[in-house]
């Protein structure tokens, strides 16, 4: 190894390297590391690097101390003495779990090869094949509650690193695998373990001979025993972030095969509840059969990736299950843009992709087992299901029985399960709250559970970019420095922001979003040449998002999916949801750097969004929609965001927080600026 600071050929990371590894080492020097008299140095010095910034836990040291000569003495005795090993390997996009170990080595044919293993220590565990975990393993983390198959966490992590680490995407040059070895337990103790399907048959191994046997096997036929793995260490280890598939890309393989595209133990954690729910909810011997489920999340922190988990794992068991959302955009996109209609058929898809508005008090129709909502809090206090308010009867019919949107969700399902973002509320029409979801939890006799997920899967990853943007619009500006896997920069003009993201738009993967502070203009026009532009600052001109397609440019609803969406400005409607590589936001005067009182204003009247002028004004519910509305605007980019404020003091705000050279100071005149 010659980069990251090794010594020698083993090296050990603490929590602040960039390295995605906390100790890697050749497999014959690990195997070193594990004998008597040596293994308490390595624990000690891989718990220095893992556990310095949480508690210490004692049961993690000694899980390392019986695990890691186990799987050493394995290793050695498959000759694999070249190949290296890493521990406590973090993925991209796996929020803060951690591998317990992954071999590098190459294959036969000389091409790069890694294997991921989980270790447990349990003795003996037994497969639920209909609630799909593991239980009687005597664990204290047990509990109640069933635990992940190890094979499948192995399986996760894998997928992981294929689908997040650049280099690792091409199956036909880099071998990805999983094993879980169960080093204190007998084949005999975890046989139903190898029950749950043929890949868990094939590479669950235990520690008695015949699973020792089988592991050596399983090794020797994945690894060339004559490879070395420096250089497909090297490969994994200081590979950058690479971003995998959006969500209109993987959501029809999800449907199909959830393992493709695994989901983080967070959000497994409420994947499973849910789960657990639905099935307690079609049981008639229940204490309960009704629930009304929040997942709470900010921006990118993966709610419409549990979503069509969800909608697959429900469909593909044969419960009636159906995926609303309010957003047009969103709905006609996984409908159309990911395949839903090509692979499921039209008719099908409509059924398990819909409009929240459909369901309502007047309609008779069978009672779904669970009902999905998206975007959750974009749903309406009255639901209107034509048109853009309802007939004056039917309004009063609705108000006299307290029959709001929500209440209608929740009496066509069993289990409604709602994802929210409270700070993504950005229309004049965004009404639904977690409190909403209580009372109307109370009101019909469900149960009710809120999850929160806290882990960042847009931008890079990065939780610090989350926190920079928060500190922007709701605080006191911080100072932002680029991170490996996401990049912020700031342009003096709208050209050179549409330089910088969409360069010569060969790839139709950028956009650029911007506030409501220009007005849609001719609505009539029926080409594109008698469209006036939209947006126009200095001599720099755009339109916004088409409302019908013209010129083979789309309508706003497929602005996200086509291509030549790039060339139009899209808004808060056609951007929510959604996530591309790069993105540009302009930043009109509605939002702008007040140095008085050091912190982003917000100015109504040079916002152009009508219908939240007319409904909320100067008061606070407008405040924070504005604001809102740039928190989803500045969260919707993968790798890099570029900024553009038409304010000259926002834009000298920005580059003085973004990537300055030193420290922020304040300065005579109430401005921090880098010192």
């Amino acid at each position: 190894m010659t980069r990251g600071g090794t010594t020698g050929s083993v090296t050990f990371h603490g929590s602040t390297s960039p390295r995605r590894d906390r100790y890697a080492a050749s497999v014959r020097d690990f195997h070193a590391a594990t004998r008597p008299g040596a293994i308490d140095t390595l624990v000690e010095r891989l718990a220095g690097a893992v556990l310095s910034d949480r508690r210490r836990d004692i049961g993690e040291i000694g899980s390392w101390t019986a695990s890691l000569p186990a799987l050493a003495d394995i290793l050695h005795a498959a000759g694999l003495h070249d190949s290296w090993i890493a521990l406590e390997y973090r993925p991209y996009q796996a929020g803060w779990s951690r591998a317990d170990a992954v071999i590098a080595g190459t294959r036969a044919n000389g091409r790069a090869a890694y294997l991921v293993v989980e270790l447990k220590q349990w003795q003996q565990a037994t497969w639920n094949a209909v609630d799909e975990c593991v239980t009687g393993t005597g664990a204290r983390y047990e509990r109640d509650r069933g635990l992940a198959h190890p094979y499948h966490q192995a399986r996760d992590y894998s997928q992981f690193i294929r689908n997040f680490t650049d280099g690792m995407h091409d199956e036909n040059e880099v071998a990805i695998a999983a094993a879980a070895y169960l080093h204190n337990a007998t084949e005999r103790s975890i046989e139903t373990l190898r029950t749950a399907g043929l890949d868990e048959a094939e590479a669950t191994f235990s520690g008695d001979p015949e699973g020792r046997r089988r592991f050596i096997a399983f090794l020797k036929a994945f690894f060339a025993s004559d490879g070395t793995g420096a250089e497909a260490w090297e490969d994994l280890c200081w590979a950058p972030y690479r971003q995998g598939p959006s969500i209109l890309e993987a959501a029809t393989r999800i449907f199909t095969d959830r393992t493709v595209y695994p989901l983080t133990d967070e959000q497994r954690n409420a994947f499973s509840y849910i789960q657990k729910k639905v099935s307690d909810a079609l049981d008639p011997q229940a204490d309960r059969e009704q629930a009304i489920i929040v997942v709470k999340g900010g921006p990118g922190t993966g709610k419409t990736w549990i979503a069509m988990h969800l909608l697959g794992a429900n469909a593909n068991a044969g419960r009636q299950v159906s995926y609303s959302t309010n957003s047009t955009a969103l709905r006609n996109a996984l409908q159309k843009g990911a395949g839903f209609n090509k692979h499921l058929g039209t008719e099908y898809a409509a059924k398990l992709i819909t409009s929240a508005r459909i369901y309502d008090d007047f309609a008779t129709r069978t009672k779904l087992d669970v009902l999905i909502v998206d975007e959750a809090q974009r749903l309406t206090e009255w639901n209107v299901p034509t048109g853009h308010q309802n007939r004056k009867d039917r309004q009063e019919y609705l108000e006299k029985r307290r029959i709001t949107q929500l209440f209608e969700l929740k009496k066509s399902a069993k289990v409604l399960v709602l994802f929210i973002g409270e700070d993504q509320a950005s229309t004049y029409k965004d009404f639904v709250t977690i409190a909403h979801a209580e009372e109307i939890a109370a009101r019909t006799g469900a149960d009710f559970k809120v999850f929160e997920l806290t882990e960042q899967h847009r931008s890079g990853g990065s939780q610090a970019f989350e926190a920079w943007v928060d500190a922007l619009l709701d605080g006191e500006p911080t100072v932002w420095h680029d991170e490996d896997s996401f990049k912020v920069r700031v342009v003096d003009s709208p050209e050179a922001l549409e330089d910088a993201v969409l360069g010569d738009a060969a790839d139709g993967d950028g956009r650029l979003v911007a506030g409501f502070c220009w007005t849609w203009l001719n609505t009539e026009a029926r080409t594109l040449g008698e469209l006036p532009f939209d947006i126009k600052i200095g001599d720099w001109k755009k339109h916004w998002n088409l409302r019908k397609p013209m010129g083979g440019y789309p309508k706003d609803d497929d602005w996200a999916r086509n291509p030549k969406g790039a060339a139009q400005v899209g808004s808060i409607f056609t951007a929510q949801g959604f996530e591309f590589p790069r993105v540009g936001v302009i930043m009109g005067p509605d939002l702008t750097w007040d140095a008085a009182s050091g912190r982003m204003t917000v100015h109504m009247d040079a916002c152009r969004y009508s219908k939240l002028v007319q409904e909320h004004g100067d008061t606070p519910t407008g405040d924070a929609r504005i604001r809102n509305q740039y928190r989803v605007l500045l969260t919707r980019a993968m790798s890099s965001v570029v900024l553009y404020s038409t304010d000259p003091d926002t834009r000298a705000l920005l580059k003085r927080i973004v990537n300055p050279a030193g420290p922020l100071t304040e300065s005579s005149d109430g401005n921090r600026t880098p010192g």
